[in-house]
């Protein structure tokens, strides 16, 4: 037999080596491929979500603080019409019973007075019932053209004005109504956008590549941060040009059409995005060009059953270790749970976030480590359909630290299934956002609170009484709404200066809290002005009780500055149902009963009179 067909064997089953070889080396290059594009897209794309939650989070914020200042804006607007004598005059202009002049010389000194306790106002314009000016005072802009509408007064300004010298206001209206909820006249009132502007310049929260702009509520213009200048811009225009992609949130504040738009550089969410998933795939890679060259120095002529296996084994080892890795060194906190939310496993991370030790949670229901509040049953049982339907879930749960802390996290939970989908564990995956609620909470609390006393401001006074008037309805109960004004404050401010008033202040308030229950609410509107609301009150002289307490209280002398002084108070209050049945009409009733108090003597309180108050009206009209 010639020599070279003894080798024509030895030649195919080398050629069958190199096929397979090849084939095998092609096989684990594309299970790499795709196993890579597996795990680090869906990773890659759960975590630029999971960014961007957090960044509109954030933003949320933001547009809520800008909330709250635009409300506050209407707030003060709205203060400057409820001053009773000042509105009865314009009331005796409109019924002709008087002159504009007159209306006009009696308005502009106790306006203008008025306008020096409010900081941020920088001018006024008082209109008549056919929108002629009764009094122009301050800063304001020229050629201001009002019309009334729907909106007047709805909670919110309406637009913004930008002076000849540059400077920036933001214009509210608030309308005047007479005893009969007729309109009578309008305040236009021009604020500093100072407030608005140092919430858009401050992009910490959300990035200093952030650009934020404020829309007005007419559609037309927006309040942008240009070369560290506010300035007006028609909407569309962007503050800060560039040409880099950017990912854009818009955000409505209420329903008053004002909305919050900021522009994120898309490449910075996919920097954080993609620097989360850099060192799987680097270790993934690596891995891979590691098991392909073992596999290829592996392969021998008779390709043993034994080998293959055991190159199988010696792969699949280092898959495992390298997922465990991933899992001890990842910088989210992940908690692995069986069927029933066991814990399986829990990385460091989370240990770190939480205190609780790794062995000693194995075997421990989830649940268990959540904060309790009211309603989490339910809110378990939701979770738990979600990932029946869905096989994911994500949302903000609270956890109890071992040191008594709470833990905020947002959490993704994942189902993960065999081959024959059964279900076998649950991943779960912990973003800390703990400072980031807190610092939410504080916005809110400061937007809902007067800076001074730390009492609830007016904007809490009014949705806190809306809620106590609806379950007094619900339950057929009585409440009772009573307004307090200091008699003598005033002497007490300019002997003893304005330190000694806000210190003044502040003792009042407490010896006024230490006369209440806990579930009264005790609101400061601002100067020497505070209301009680009285929930669950069952005789009208219980709340009498409560007013001929506090007048006693505030007999008492206080110490200022190192001087003793006395001062007193007139308390009028009104009742619901009887009195009225919204916040704003209970509100003007204990205001007129206060003011019958003054006219008493002081130092005493009155309960509101309809048929007097409607008797003096009549009196007044003739």
């Amino acid at each position: 037999m010639p020599a070279h067909s003894s080798d024509r064997p030895a030649q195919q089953i080398r050629r069958l080596h190199r096929r397979a070889q090849a084939l095998a080396i092609a096989g684990i290059l594309s299970t790499a491929l795709l196993a890579g594009l597996a795990t680090a897209l869906p990773f890659y794309y759960a975590s630029r979500d999971s960014i961007e939650s957090i960044s509109r989070l954030s933003i949320e914020a933001h547009a809520d603080a800008l909330h709250h200042q635009l409300g506050r804006f209407q707030d003060v607007a709205s203060q400057f019409t409820s001053r009773t004598e000042i509105r009865r005059r314009l009331e005796a202009y409109a019924a002709g019973r008087i002159s504009l002049e007159e209306v006009s010389r009696y308005t502009q000194p106790r306006m203008a007075d008025a306008m020096r306790q409010a900081s941020d106002v920088a001018g006024l314009i008082r209109l008549g019932p056919g929108s002629e000016v009764v009094t122009s005072i301050g800063t304001v802009p020229a050629g201001v053209s009002f019309e009334p509408s729907d909106r007047e007064g709805g909670g919110y300004p309406c637009q913004f004005h930008e002076l000849d010298d540059g400077t920036l206001l933001v214009q509210a209206c608030a309308p005047i109504h007479d005893a009969q909820g007729e309109r009578i006249g309008t305040d236009l009132v021009f604020f500093h956008a100072t407030p608005l502007i140092d919430l858009l310049s401050n992009t910490e929260r959300v990035g200093k590549d952030a650009a934020m702009r404020l829309h007005e509520s007419e559609g037309q213009r927006q309040l942008a941060i240009q070369d560290s200048q506010a300035a007006l811009l028609p909407i569309g225009n962007s503050s800060q040009p560039t040409s880099q992609r950017q990912t854009s949130f818009l955000l409505p504040m209420g329903n008053h059409g004002w909305q919050l738009e900021v522009d994120i550089p898309s490449r910075r969410l996919q920097g954080a995005a993609l620097e989360l998933i850099m060192w799987p795939i680097l270790a993934m890679l690596l891995l891979t060009a590691a098991g392909t060259a073992l596999v290829s120095r592996a392969l021998r002529p008779l390709l043993a059953r034994v080998d293959e296996q055991a190159q199988l084994l010696h792969r699949s080892t280092q898959q495992l270790n390298q997922a465990a890795s991933v899992f001890r060194h990842a910088r989210e906190a992940i908690v692995i749970t069986d069927q029933a939310h066991s814990i399986v496993e829990v990385n460091p991370a989370f240990t770190e976030l939480t205190g609780h030790a790794a062995d000693s949670l194995a075997g421990t229901p989830l649940i268990e480590l959540l904060e309790k509040s009211s309603g989490l049953e339910d809110a378990i049982e939701r979770v738990r359909l979600n990932l029946e339907q869905a096989d994911a879930w994500e949302g903000e749960v609270r956890y109890r630290c071992t040191n008594g802390d709470t833990l905020v996290a947002l959490q993704t939970i994942s189902a993960v299934r065999d081959a024959d989908g059964k279900l076998v564990r649950h991943i779960h995956i912990f973003n800390d956002i703990t400072a980031q609620k807190a610092a939410e909470e504080a916005v809110r609390h400061q937007a809902l609170h007067d800076e001074l006393t730390g009492l609830a401001n007016r904007t809490h006074l009014d949705q806190s009484l809306v809620r106590a008037i609806r379950k007094a309805h619900q339950h057929a109960r009585q409440l009772a709404v009573l307004f307090l004004d200091l008699d003598h404050f005033k002497e007490v401010n300019d002997t003893l200066g304005h330190q000694a008033g806000d210190d003044l202040l502040k003792q009042v308030a407490s010896r006024l809290a230490e006369r209440l229950r806990e579930q009264d609410l005790l609101a400061r509107l601002g100067g020497d002005e505070f209301v009680i609301v009285l929930e669950d009150i069952r005789r009208a002289q219980h709340a009498g009780k409560i007013a001929d307490g506090i007048v006693q209280a505030l007999l008492e002398p206080f110490t200022v500055a190192g001087e003793v002084v006395q001062i007193g108070v007139s308390v009028g209050v009104a009742l619901y149902p009887k009195d009225g049945h919204t916040a704003q009409i209970l509100i003007d009733s204990a205001d007129a009963a206060m003011y019958r108090a003054k006219d008493a003597g002081r130092n005493t309180w009155r309960l509101y009179d309809r048929a007097l108050d409607e008797a003096l009206s009549g009196s007044a009209s003739r």
